[in-house]
This record gives C-alpha cells, sequence and structure tokens, in this order.
C-alpha cells in the first residue's frame, strides 16, 4: 500500500447503541462496543466532520516542515491522521497516535499496519511526554478531559511546538447569549435526526453524555489558549457549536 493511501476501519458497523429504550442510561464511555460503531456515529452525530478532518491534514501538511513529531491525541480510529498521511504524500512526518480507549487503538493500529513511522500510545494525554513537534491534533479530546487540566494542556502543547508549529482544536463549545447557544443545540438534535437518529437516540445519547462532554464556551477557549501562549488563533471552522481552531506558535 502506498504510503500516501487513505486507509480504512475495518468491520464499521451502523450505529444503534440508543434506539432501543433502556432501563438505565450509564455514563458514556469510549469502549467496545462504541468503538465498533464509532466511524458512523462520529459522522452523523458532529456537524462538518468530514470536512474537519480532511482539512487537518491539509493544515498540518501545511505547518510541516520536514521536522517535528505530529501528536493525534484522543485519536479514536485516527480518521485525522489518514487525513495527514494523504495529505504529506511522500514526505510524511513521524507520528504518534494517542488514545485512551485499548479498543479504540487496537482498532486504530490494525487501520496502520502497513503504514511506517507511526507509534502507538495508550495513555491518557495528561500523562504523556512530548517530543519537539510541528503539529498537535486534539480533535474532539479537550471537551472530555476535566476543566481543571485543560489550560495546563495546552500550555505543555505549546511548550512542546517547533516555531510556526501549529495546534488544531476541534470542539463542541458553548455559544453566548444564552439563547444562541439554546438555538444552536436545538439544530444540533435536528441535524442528528437528520442524519437518521430517532428522538430516543437523540435523547438517551444527551443524557449519557450529560457531565462527560463538558464544553467550555468558546471565548473561554480563546482565551486558554492565548494564555497557554498561542497568540494566532484562527477559528476557521463554525457550524452551530461546533468549531475547529488553528492555533499558531509564532516562528
Amino acid at each position: 500500500m502506498p504510503r500516501h493511501s487513505r486507509s480504512k476501519v475495518r468491520n464499521a458497523q451502523p450505529d444503534r447503541l440508543y434506539a432501543e429504550p433502556l432501563d438505565e442510561v450509564t455514563p458514556f464511555e469510549f469502549n467496545e462496543a462504541v468503538s465498533g460503531v464509532f466511524a458512523d456515529m462520529i459522522r452523523r452525530s458532529v456537524p462538518g466532520y468530514e470536512t474537519v478532518v480532511r482539512m487537518t491534514g491539509v493544515l498540518v501538511a501545511e505547518a510541516f516542515q520536514g521536522e517535528g513529531t505530529v501528536y493525534d491525541l484522543g485519536c479514536s480510529l485516527g480518521e485525522a491522521s489518514a487525513w495527514v498521511i494523504a495529505a504529506c504524500k511522500e514526505h510524511q512526518p513521524n507520528m504518534v497516535l494517542v488514545d485512551a480507549s485499548a479498543s479504540m487503538l487496537e482498532r486504530c493500529r490494525e487501520r496502520f499496519a502497513r503504514q511506517e513511522k507511526i507509534d502507538f500510545l495508550c495513555a491518557d494525554v495528561n500523562q504523556v511526554k512530548f517530543e519537539p513537534a510541528s503539529a498537535f491534533i486534539l480533535n474532539y479530546t479537550l471537551q472530555f478531559i476535566p476543566e481543571a487540566d485543560r489550560s495546563a494542556l495546552l500550555k505543555r502543547l505549546w511548550q512542546a511546538l517547533l516555531p510556526g508549529g501549529v495546534l488544531i482544536l476541534s470542539e463542541k463549545v458553548i455559544l453566548q447569549p444564552a439563547s444562541r447557544d439554546s438555538q444552536a443545540v436545538d439544530r444540533h438534535h435536528a441535524f442528528k435526526r437528520l442524519m437518521g437518529y430517532s428522538d430516543r437516540e437523540v435523547e438517551q445519547k444527551r443524557e449519557a453524555l450529560e457531565d462527560v462532554l463538558v464544553p467550555d464556551p468558546l471565548d473561554q477557549l480563546k482565551r486558554r489558549l492565548r494564555s497557554a501562549g498561542f497568540s494566532t488563533i484562527q477559528v476557521w471552522f463554525a457550524c452551530l457549536n461546533w468549531v475547529s481552531i488553528a492555533a499558531y506558535k509564532d516562528a
């Protein structure tokens, strides 16, 4: 397989985890059941997901200058990393794919079995020691990290980045004023129904994610980045209450 070709996720199954009524909705976790349907789940749950992961490849390739590791933190099944490989073509950087879910990382490892220059690490991203990096990918990961730990992590990413390096940070956010956020939430639920989820699935998934996925207000997210040291912060994608930011360490 050429290094720049995109590998596929094995045995991707349709997401029906919340289709039947549950006696108890337990807190969401990235277990084996979720890993098996995640490719379908995130595509149908996150507006603009395909655009974000593809453009992650473009933005990382643009910042890569032939040195420094590319880290995908909370890599899940490695979709963003696959697009980095495709965008970098014959100049693939050394990559480290990190996820705390053993089942996610195992599927990710299988996906890239024929790829070179990729290491896999099953770990909490807060415990990872970073080598000098040309890019960090933090797509839909910070929102699952305890709020008290977020700013410290962003500071460590800035410190590890080489000059001119980029952090791609994609998140669900809280919008202001509250009426705007409420409208965005309603529209997001309408999007999910349009993607084939039932009212029951939308509600049970919402309940499962409560107190597990905790978004920052968008202004707070920008403040965290500035406090960490990032002076160039570009919101390059926004749809409803989902954004993606390219934050750069000045050369």
